[in-house]
């Protein structure tokens, strides 16, 4: 018992003085989030409306209002960055194969569209295609993209700033990636793009904040992306957004598809939201502004 009594004494000790310790102060400001208030955030170009990951659904996106484009990026057996969220081609389109396996020119014989899996009632008029990183960037130079940086190979972040460098995009380019370790070495060889914080990043920060010690966190990108909830937890709440705002970063949450669940996010004063459906997104945001 006295044991007990003592450990918990100490505990409390350590907890009190950690209250008190000084913290860590924000991040610096960065471009991509300069001049910005609430983000429309397109998940793969919102592919609610046009098939996921390609130029025509980015296109759409920015034609309906949209600030952000987020898209997935894979690297090609010839070290090419394709736009694409699974590792393979057989979901969204007529093909197969791992596209770290096949050469651009095999990728894109293949046609892009509404697929069985994703729309099964559908039918794309027009032969898409799995589009390059480059050829989208070319095509939409002006527009604000969060990269997903997929996969876990070092070639890829390499060839990612490259791209992102070449096409003078810093400024308009935040790049994630579930692999905290890859968006380490990213960070080290492109330190002018600015990234999100990595799954175990978030999940120390949301760690810190739920015992009231946010201000310990250290932070080495510029936002964090994570869901509404997770295995029934609630995940994003008033004072996670307050923390991170304190660390000055930006609060998108993914993927948010309906409109009762815009309408709590906005209100509870996210920075923006990905979502399929952009166009029911930016009416939900024109509806919130009429009320201010």
């Amino acid at each position: 018992m006295k044991l007990t009594l003592k450990l918990m004494i100490g505990l409390s000790v350590i907890y009190a003085g950690l209250l008190i310790v000084p913290g860590y102060g924000p991040v610096t400001d960065t471009a991509f989030y300069k001049n910005t208030d609430f983000s429309i955030i397109a998940h793969r170009g919102g592919r609610g409306l046009v098939p996921g990951n390609t130029i025509e659904a980015a296109i759409n996106a920015v034609d309906i209002g949209s600030d952000v484009i987020e898209v997935d990026v894979h690297l090609t057996a010839d070290e090419i960055l394709v736009v694409r969220h699974d590792a393979d081609i057989d979901t969204t389109t007529d093909g197969s194969g791992l596209i770290a396996n096949m050469d651009l020119v095999d990728i894109q014989s293949h046609k892009v569209g509404y697929h069985k899996l994703d729309y099964p009632n559908k039918i794309e008029p027009k032969a898409l295609r799995v589009p390059t990183l480059k050829a989208l960037f070319q095509r939409l130079p002006n527009q604000r993209y969060l990269i997903e940086l997929k996969p876990q190979k070092v070639t890829s972040a390499d060839i990612l700033c490259e791209t992102v460098l070449t096409h003078g995009l810093q400024d308009q380019v935040i790049v994630g990636s579930f692999h905290s370790s890859v968006l380490r070495y990213f960070r080290k060889i492109c330190p002018s793009v600015p990234t999100s914080l990595g799954k175990s990043e978030i999940t120390w920060l949301i760690f810190l904040e739920r015992l009231h010690l946010g201000h310990l966190f250290k932070s080495s990108g510029y936002s964090i992306q994570l869901p509404f909830d997770y295995a029934g937890v609630n995940i994003v709440r008033p004072s996670l957004i307050k923390l991170a705002h304190d660390l000055n970063l930006a609060v998108d949450v993914w993927t948010i598809n309906d409109s009762k669940s815009m309408q709590v996010l906005i209100e509870m004063g996210v920075d923006g939201i990905i979502t399929d459906r952009p166009d029911r997104l930016g009416s939900m945001v024109s509806l919130a502004q009429k009320k201010k």
